[in-house]
């Protein structure tokens, strides 16, 4: 992977910093030109902006390409630590690192001639796979000083070995998000080359954090700028930040010991030189040798074990179909094991293992959901197909998966099968159905009877 970083390395060559004052401050502002380009960028400003001073600045990227709706949760922070956000409306999944690598340079081409950055002040975060993609600048540039990473773990190849230098990394991550156990995996891997990093776990499915969480990484990346001199230290959010960390420990010491353990153990790891906190030692050490931490312990490596497990099943099936774009026996086997894994989260749906379960079904969907979009950009539309059939599969009740479905079958000329599955959309409420008809995809069929009834039946 290579990505062009001479806008970088030329922070101060800048133009156009009296034309910062034209954009509004405490709002989103999205669909912001790029320059020598038809993309654009999502912009917050904070109100504590100053165009006479260096700024930080946060890099966004949503796995849609939506920047408005990835900056949701970073205002908060952003008011609070005073940071400029930036989110491309252009990188998104499915497109390969190099063309995202590209959109992104002209993006801090951009930013870096509008405003007056602080080259020690640059932070990337992302969800999912803009999460991958934030990584993979970061360490490819070494220009970012501290990553966000939201549901996703390091984006680089086997060869790639962390150094003490690298930027500092911040995980957050939901209890039944697919992606979990990466999360938990990165983390012993940067423990391991003793890289900076921290990771929060919350109550969650895969989406992007909630503004609480975003506060934690923020006050975490705080710190961290604390450390590195980088900001001056301000022994008030110290005390508040120290607090609400504290207050989260202990609301789970009753019913969570492992995750209670995990932050009494963080906050030691990151207030020693702030406080005394030989108490909180004695508290973890206390709950570590408890019998239900241990029998939480266990429960954990079970459920893990469980997980690969049924992953590497799931896996192996769909491994199979995928070489031959279609499935043997008309998805009679996944029919099955998805409703054994339905009715074993429904009775397990409060527990460790109905999470577990969750992450598990969510992360074999996923894989299918992301597959298609891949086949369809590669022009490999019996692959795509097959995704979307499976993705129905896990969705039986929803109109959008049928017409994701008939999408396919358009591509692969198939009109029948078009038809059948645009008429089940249909019939399941699928919003603004008329509005298909005037689609590109479509276009061939607009003549064709059965196609044209379909639509009339709608607009009567």
């Amino acid at each position: 992977m290579r990505i062009v970083i001479l806008f970088l390395l030329n922070l101060y060559v800048l133009v156009g910093w009296s034309q910062t004052n034209r954009f509004e401050k405490g709002k989103i502002i999205n669909s912001i030109a790029v320059q020598n380009s038809s993309e654009t960028y999502a912009l917050y400003v904070p109100n504590s902006f100053d165009e006479t001073q260096l700024s930080a600045v946060v890099f966004i990227f949503d796995p849609s390409g939506n920047g408005a709706n990835g900056m949701q949760s970073f205002i908060a922070s952003a008011e609070k630590f005073n940071y400029i956000l930036v989110a491309s409306n252009n990188t998104k999944n499915g497109v390969a690192y190099e063309t995202n690598f590209e959109i992104t340079n002209r993006l801090f081409a951009t930013v870096f001639s509008t405003f007056k950055i602080d080259e020690k002040q640059i932070y990337a975060a992302g969800f999912s796979g803009g999460s991958r993609l934030a990584t993979a600048i970061a360490a490819l540039t070494e220009k970012i000083q501290g990553v966000i990473a939201c549901g996703a773990g390091l984006a680089i190849n086997k060869s790639f070995t962390p150094s003490k230098e690298l930027f500092s990394f911040v995980g957050l991550v939901g209890d039944e998000d697919m992606n979990y156990q990466e999360m938990f995996n990165t983390k012993a891997l940067l423990d391991k080359f003793e890289v900076a990093n921290e990771l929060f776990v919350y109550n969650d499915t895969h989406k992007w954090p909630p503004s609480k969480q975003m506060e934690r990484a923020f006050g975490w990346l705080e710190l961290q700028a604390y450390q590195k001199k980088i900001r001056n230290v301000d022994l008030q959010f110290v005390q508040s930040y120290f607090e609400s960390q504290y207050t989260i420990a202990d609301s789970l010491a009753i019913h969570n010991k492992f995750r209670a353990v995990r932050e009494y153990e963080s906050i030691i790891k990151n207030f020693t030189s702030y406080f005394d906190l030989k108490a909180t030692q004695q508290k973890a050490t206390a709950i570590k040798i408890s019998p239900k931490y241990k029998d939480q312990v266990a429960e954990r490596a079970v459920n893990t074990k469980e997980e690969n497990t049924l992953y590497e099943k799931f896996s192996k099936v769909y491994s199979n179909d995928i070489l031959a774009a279609k499935s043997d026996d008309d998805f009679k086997w996944w029919r099955k094991e998805l409703k054994r894994l339905n009715v074993a989260i429904e009775n397990h749906a409060t527990t460790e293992r109905g999470k577990m379960l969750k992450r598990l079904k969510y992360s074999v969907f996923a894989g299918a959901y992301e597959s298609s979009i891949g086949y369809v950009y590669a022009k490999k539309y019996k692959h795509a197909l097959y995704c979307d059939q499976l993705l129905v599969h896990f969705n039986p009740t929803q109109a959008y998966w049928y017409y994701r479905v008939a999408q396919s079958y358009a591509r692969n000329d198939d009109f029948k099968h078009t038809i059948r599955n645009l008429k089940k959309a249909k019939e399941l409420g699928l919003q603004r159905f008329q509005a298909i008809q005037q689609l590109p995809l479509f276009s061939k069929f607009k003549q064709k009877k059965k196609f044209q009834k379909l639509f009339e039946e709608t607009s009567e």
